[in-house]
């Protein structure tokens, strides 16, 4: 499968143009074979917390169907971060677009810091089929819950879909996360970070795609790119195999000795 990471920098407080900007990515995906695009964490209306970025979810959903029409058209899957109300709750969420079906909604269930005041955490995580693949979707912050990651993989995930805007001071910490959630779980891991500023937050950048070992693939800088990168299911075959080469972690396990672990204090 032929995957694309979309960075831009300095995504504005502007629903119209970041949907205009995120259509050209998704034409130049397209037109460099990719058959999923990957964007960072509230990609339409860009990271801000504040009431203005309230207001603009309010015109989400026709953004989504602007979306879904050009996904429907070019034969390309996208997710996407965005905010979405659920009747009178907003959500820190992610859109699963593919062509030819209707979109699915995943709900960041560990907000971060500010994100509490503004949004409802979700309940359930999500996993399914995008462009031929087995996925799981996890936001940002929800790099550094194992756990999170771990569920997705037993519930079939073999690519790790990361919408993320990822702060500059924790540069280490998404180095290591990201690197970590791929090799533990013997999959890909694809991260679409923000970059650039948003006036008050310095954003990383630095997407990246990290192999079942833990390897970079491929990763930007701090500027706008599109990162292509060609993801073969074979290596998680091999990673995941133990007695073909791979490390074992999932042949080992012993889940009878993990129960505690989602009821300690």
């Amino acid at each position: 499968m032929r995957l694309a990471v979309v960075q831009h920098r300095d995504s504005p407080p502007d629903l119209a143009r970041n949907l205009a900007r995120g259509l050209t990515s998704l034409q130049e995906a397209a037109d460099r074979g990719a058959e999923l695009a990957l964007f960072p964490e509230l990609f339409l209306t860009g990271y801000y917390l504040d009431e203005e970025m309230v207001r603009r979810a309010a015109g989400v959903p026709a953004a989504l169907e602007r979306m879904q029409a050009a996904v429907d058209q070019l034969g390309v899957s996208a997710v996407l971060g965005t905010p979405v109300f659920r009747r009178e709750l907003l959500l820190n969420a992610v859109a699963v677009l593919r062509p030819g079906k209707p979109p699915d909604l995943y709900a960041k269930t560990h907000l971060f810091r500010g994100e509490k005041k503004w949004f409802t955490p979700g309940d359930r995580f999500w996993n399914g089929t995008v462009a031929g693949w087995p996925c799981g979707v996890a936001v940002c912050y929800e790099l550094g819950f194992p756990e999170v990651s771990r569920c997705l993989a037993l519930a079939g995930a073999r690519l790790l879909l990361v919408p993320a805007a990822w702060g500059r001071p924790r540069a280490d910490v998404w180095h290591i996360a990201t690197a970590a959630r791929a090799l533990e779980n013997g999959c890909f891991l694809a991260a679409a970070g923000q970059a650039g500023t948003n006036g008050t937050i310095e954003f990383l950048g630095e997407s990246r795609v990290v192999g079942p070992y833990g390897d970079t693939l491929a990763q930007a800088g701090g500027e706008d790119a599109l990162l292509v990168v060609d993801l073969d299911a074979a290596e998680v075959d091999r990673a995941r195999g133990g007695d073909r080469g791979g490390h074992t972690y999932f042949v080992d396990r012993r889940p009878g000795l993990y129960g505690p672990i989602g009821t300690i204090d």
